[in-house]
């Protein structure tokens, strides 16, 4: 990976990352009606209109606390939820787009200058539920 796409890279990671907490932070317990107007806002969205944030600190809160492999999945759901986002929803029913999620991920987990950045969307990610 070239230095300046891994800077990108960062960029992007960080931009996503601040708005998953933001919309978080911002989500209170919401009242019944508030509840069923937020399932009819939902229902009526396109998913490409969907926050990604969103839907990261969502997928990211079912994963249980006592999974050992918690933090690799959380990286997991960012990665996967962001290259969806960009390259579009289809993907999910190519097999191949796993694959390649997976190589992406090792590559990423395994480049010294992109790992602590990873480490920080992760710890990011987790703030919320821990």
């Amino acid at each position: 990976m070239k230095i300046q796409s891994t800077r990108q890279l960062a960029a992007m990671i960080r931009s996503q990352m601040s708005s998953a907490r933001k919309a978080s932070q911002s989500q209170g317990e919401p009242s019944d009606n508030a509840k069923k107007g937020n399932l009819r806002a939902k229902k009526s969205q396109a998913p490409a209109q969907k926050n990604v944030g969103s839907l990261i600190v969502q997928k990211v809160a079912e994963i249980p606390l006592e999974d050992p492999n918690r933090r690799r999945k959380t990286f997991r759901v960012f990665l996967e939820s962001v290259l969806l986002d960009e390259l579009g929803d289809v993907l999910v029913a190519d097999p191949r787009f796993f694959q390649m999620v997976d190589h992406i991920q090792d590559q990423m987990e395994a480049d010294e200058e992109i790992a602590p950045v990873i480490e920080q969307a992760i710890n990011l990610l987790l703030v919320p539920t821990e």
